[in-house]
């Protein structure tokens, strides 16, 4: 019997850190001493204290999604994606892009949360309307003034997915909004990965007047203008993300490595490794399958960000378990073809999203259930049935396509 891939909500409270929390809630709503304690009750949504909002769009952004090929996937998807709206299809292609510059504020070193100055409210980027339990005793962080130009905060530096989700709004608003020459200082955690440092040192390299400072968890950066930057739909798996802007920062991480252009010809099996979470429990059985049809193993680790890079570009085909690691088809070229394995019973849409957004050919294949940490075994045969295919479907696609003269015009094949 295969256990529930995701944790139930008993699970989710009962243990010491939330039923914490909810002690120290209920006692600061009878006892009114929420503000000596610093201990923040309620939140405020950051677009209502705006001083100036720079953008405010809300658009329906589609993708070529084909329920012949994607059906499957979607459907299961719907248990798995962390929906944030109303349940409803058509809903979670609705992108929100949001600007505004809010006076007065304090993010917290901590967890990066965003604090109004003038009355102690959380800022709620998302609409929430309770803080969250890792928001409290924000008086308690040593502060550190930034009064030179706009501050923002790079959320969820720490974690690879969630980084380039922060990232690309940023891009964009380097890209349209901001002026040249206002300084721009981006907070992010003082102690985050390798990748996050060196993908940030190739951001401040193309915009002269953006810097990063870390911030320390046990610090509170007091800001005078806070840039807010909201992009996201109510598929919280969907990265905003457009063919122009993946290419941009393909651009900027491949100067700042000194790699040259991408050469393609390569076939990756991306390996998870030892990974907890959806584990592959017979990847040694499948590499050997891979292997024989020309797969090379890969795998990503916090040193070597430049090979994840340089690996993505160069590869033709990817074949990979659904993980963060799959973040880096933003580096991959179009056209390139993905493979994503999931157990049956934990279905994303994450890089269904991402792969049809960047022009690439997406295929998925499902195994066998995942137990509780989602480990799950893939039939060898099924999987070579998918690589088979998929390298068919590649050669149709490549003969189908007209060869090109020097000067870039059709030539007639051979017909034999």
């Amino acid at each position: 019997m295969a256990w529930p891939s995701q944790k139930s909500s008993w699970r989710r409270r009962l243990n010491g850190r939330w039923l914490r929390w909810a002690l120290w809630r209920t006692i600061f709503r009878v006892v009114p001493v929420a503000e000596k304690w610093s201990f923040p009750l309620a939140s405020v949504t950051a677009s209502s204290i705006a001083a100036e909002k720079i953008d405010d769009v809300v658009s329906f952004a589609d993708a070529a999604f084909d329920d012949a090929r994607h059906g499957e996937i979607l459907r299961g998807a719907r248990r798995n994606d962390k929906i944030v709206g109303p349940s409803d299809a058509r809903r979670e292609r609705l992108f929100r892009r949001q600007m505004a510059v809010i006076p007065r504020c304090a993010v917290l070193g901590h967890v990066g949360a965003v604090i109004s100055a003038a009355d102690g409210r959380m800022l709620s980027l998302r609409g929430h309307t309770v803080p969250n339990r890792n928001q409290a005793r924000p008086r308690r962080l040593a502060p550190r003034a930034f009064d030179d130009g706009l501050v923002t905060w790079l959320e969820g530096a720490g974690h690879y997915f969630h980084f380039f989700a922060s990232l690309l709004p940023l891009l964009t608003y380097l890209e349209r909004e901001h002026a040249a020459s206002e300084p721009l200082t981006v907070l992010v955690p003082a102690d985050g990965p390798l990748f996050q440092r060196q993908v940030c040192a190739a951001v401040a390299a193309a915009y002269p007047a953006v810097r990063f400072e870390g911030l320390g968890k046990g610090e509170r950066a007091e800001v005078s203008r806070y840039l807010w930057l909201h992009h996201a739909s109510d598929n919280a798996e969907w990265l905003p993300v457009d063919r122009k802007a993946a290419a941009r920062l393909t651009g900027l991480v491949r100067a700042h490595y000194g790699l040259a252009e991408p050469r393609g010809g390569g076939q990756m099996f991306f390996s998870r490794g030892d990974a907890k979470q959806r584990r592959l429990l017979n990847e040694a059985e499948l590499e050997a399958v891979a292997a024989a049809k020309g797969f090379a193993r890969f795998e990503a680790h916090a040193g070597n960000h430049r090979e994840q890079v340089r690996a993505f570009g160069d590869s033709d085909m990817i074949v990979a378990v659904h993980g963060a690691g799959l973040t880096n088809l933003l580096f991959a070229r179009p056209g390139t073809t993905v493979i994503e394995i999931f157990p049956e019973n934990c279905v994303k849409s994450t890089y269904l999203w991402l792969a049809l957004k960047l022009g690439l050919d997406y295929r998925a294949v499902l195994g066998k259930p995942g137990d509780y940490h989602q480990a799950f075994r893939l039939p060898p045969g099924k999987f070579a049935a998918a690589l088979e295919d998929a390298s068919r479907s590649r050669q149709e696609r490549f003969e189908r396509q007209p060869a090109l003269s020097p000067l870039g015009l059709p030539l007639r094949r051979a017909t034999g």
